[in-house]
C-alpha cells in the first residue's frame, strides 16, 4: 500500500492569496450592489463586515480542504499524485518520461523553508505536469530519484565540491548585460506610460496651474535654449531606464550559476524569486550562441539550449548562460557541453549572390522611403537610413554560413543579433531546401532545418547558400 504525502501547509497560504486575488473585483462590485438593498434591522449597516468575514471564513475553509486532498507519493519508477476539491483526479507520472524538474522558491517561500517543484513531460501544455510544494530537502530527494543522482548529505546546496563543473556569471556581466538590453527601451516607455496615467488623474485646476507656471519659466527663453532642456530631460529618462533595467537583470539573474553534474545541466539563480533548474543533457536538441552588435564588439556572448519539454513558458527557461565574455565559451564546451564541443568551418554564401541579396530587401524599402518623402514633412530625411540599411544587410549576408558532417550541422545567421545553432543530426528531423527563380538564376538557395520539439518541432533557416552544397549534404 503506497504512503500517501500532503504537500507542505504553506500551499494553504498560497491557495487563499490565489482565491482573494481572483475574486476581489467580483467581491467589490457585489458589496457595492448589495449594501444599500439590506434594511437596518436585518444588519445592513454591517453587511460589508459579515461578507468578507464570511468570505474569508470560505475561501480558507476551501483551501485547507484543498491541501488535505491534495497528495503525492514517489516510488522508484514513477509519481503518483491525487488532487482536486469536487473533482478528484489521480496521475501516475513514469520518471522515464520526465524531461524536467524545476526548483524556484520566492522570498517569502524561503523564510519558511519551502519551495515550488515543477515536473514537466514532454507534453505541449504550458502547465507543468505536476507541481507540488514542499521543503527543500524533499524537492531534492525527488530529484535525485527522477534523474538517479545519488543524495548527498548537505542537500541544502544545489553545488557540491567533487566531479562538478560549474561556470559563473558575476555582477560584472550582468552590469554589461543589462546596459545593452532592450529593457532600457522598456522601460522609456513605462516611464512616459506612468506619465500619462499620472496625468489623467490629476485634478484640471491643478494642471491648470502647473501650466501657468510653465509657461512664467519659459518666457524669454530661446529655441535653443528648450532644445537643450528637452535633450537633458530624454538623458534622464534614459538613465532612470537605464537603473531600471540593472535592477530587474540582477534581481533575475543574481549568481546565475550553470552545472554540470553526470548526465544532467543544473542551472541556479535569482535574488528574490530563487530558481533552481535541471535539464537532461540527452534532451537538448540544439544550442543556440547569441552575439549582439554591441555586446559582440566588446567580447560577451550569451548561449540558449532548445529542449524537449523544457522552455514552454516565456522562453526564459531555454537561457542556460545569460551573458559571458568569449573567452569563457571553450571552457564551457569543454567542461558544461562537451558533446556539442566540434571545430568546424562554415560554408559562407557565395559572392555572386550579394547583389540579388542586398536588392531584394532594399528595393521594397526604398518603395516605403519614396512614399514618406512624398507625403510627410521632411520625409526625404528618411533617405539618410539607406547606407545604415546596406551596411546592416551587408553584414547579414557575410554572417551567412552552413556546416554539415556525419553527425553535426551548424547554421549562423544575424537578424539584428548573430546567431550560432549547433545540433546533432540526430536531433534533425527534415532539411529542406527554398528556392525562388531569381536565386535559381544563381544557383543559390534558403536551407531549412527543423529539429524535434513539444508539438511541432523549431525550424532554423540560413539563405543564399550554395545549391549544391546543400544537395550534397541534405542526404540523412
Amino acid at each position: 500500500m503506497r504512503e500517501l504525502k500532503h504537500q507542505h501547509k504553506f500551499i494553504i497560504f498560497s491557495e487563499l492569496f490565489q482565491f482573494i486575488k481572483n475574486s476581489i473585483v467580483p467581491l467589490v462590485i457585489f458589496l457595492v450592489s448589495l449594501g444599500s438593498k439590506i434594511p437596518k434591522k436585518y444588519g445592513g449597516d454591517y453587511t460589508e463586515v459579515i461578507v468578507i468575514i464570511a468570505f474569508f471564513v470560505i475561501v480558507s475553509a476551501l483551501a485547507i480542504f484543498k491541501w488535505k486532498r491534495n497528495v503525492y507519493n514517489v516510488q522508484d519508477e514513477g509519481m503518483y499524485m491525487k488532487y482536486g476539491i469536487f473533482e478528484i483526479h489521480e496521475r501516475t507520472v513514469p520518471f522515464s518520461q520526465v524531461h524536467t524538474a524545476d526548483i524556484s522558491s520566492s522570498l517569502i517561500q524561503r523564510v519558511f523553508n519551502v519551495c515550488k517543484l515543477e515536473i514537466d513531460t514532454a507534453g505541449g501544455d504550458k502547465k507543468s505536469e505536476i507541481s507540488i510544494f514542499s521543503s527543500k530537502q524533499e524537492a531534492l530527494r525527488i530529484k535525485s530519484i527522477i534523474f538517479k543522482v545519488k543524495e548527498n548529505e548537505n542537500q541544502d546546496e544545489i553545488v557540491e565540491e567533487k566531479n562538478i563543473k560549474k561556470l559563473t556569471s558575476s555582477l560584472k556581466d550582468l552590469f554589461v548585460m543589462a546596459t545593452f538590453s532592450t529593457r532600457i527601451l522598456a522601460g522609456f516607455f513605462i516611464i512616459f506610460a506612468f506619465y500619462s496615467k499620472i496625468d489623467d488623474m490629476l485634478p484640471k485646476e491643478f494642471k491648470k496651474r502647473a501650466q501657468g507656471y510653465t509657461d512664467n519659466v519659459m518666457k524669454g527663453v530661446n529655441g535653443v535654449n528648450i532644445i537643450k532642456y528637452v535633450v537633458i530631460l530624454i538623458f534622464i529618462i534614459l538613465f532612470i531606464s537605464w537603473v531600471i533595467s540593472i535592477g530587474l537583470t540582477i534581481i533575475k539573474y543574481y549568481k546565475f550559476t550553470v552545472i554540470r553534474e553526470d548526465d544532467n545541466i543544473k542551472l541556479s539563480y535569482g535574488l528574490f524569486n530563487k530558481k533552481e533548474v535541471t535539464i537532461p543533457v540527452k534532451r537538448i536538441q540544439s544550442l543556440i550562441i547569441v552575439e549582439g552588435i554591441i555586446k559582440k564588439s566588446l567580447g560577451y556572448f550569451s548561449l540558449n539550449v532548445e529542449t524537449i519539454g523544457y522552455g514552454k513558458d516565456k522562453g526564459e527557461s531555454t537561457m542556460i548562460c545569460p551573458i559571458a565574455k568569449r573567452t569563457v565559451l571553450d571552457k564551457f564546451f569543454v567542461d558544461i557541453l562537451p558533446e556539442m564541443n566540434i571545430s568546424y568551418e562554415l560554408e559562407k554564401s557565395p559572392r555572386k549572390a550579394l547583389k540579388g541579396f542586398l536588392l531584394f530587401r532594399l528595393v521594397p524599402e526604398f518603395i516605403v522611403m519614396s512614399l514618406v518623402a512624398y507625403f510627410a514633412p521632411y520625409g526625404y530625411y528618411i533617405f539618410l537610413l539607406i547606407p545604415i540599411l546596406v551596411i546592416l544587410y551587408y553584414t547579414r549576408f557575410i554572417d551567412n554560413g552552413l556546416y554539415c558532417s556525419d553527425k553535426f550541422i551548424v547554421m549562423r545567421y544575424r537578424k539584428l543579433a548573430r546567431e550560432t545553432i549547433i545540433m546533432q543530426k540526430k536531433s534533425v528531423q527534415s532539411m529542406e531546401k527554398i528556392q525562388n527563380i531569381f536565386q535559381k538564376k544563381k544557383a543559390v538557395a534558403k536551407c531549412k532545418v527543423t529539429i524535434a520539439g513539444d508539438v511541432v518541432g523549431n525550424s532554423y533557416t540560413v539563405g543564399y547558400m550554395n545549391e549544391d552544397f546543400i544537395k550534397d549534404h541534405g542526404r540523412f
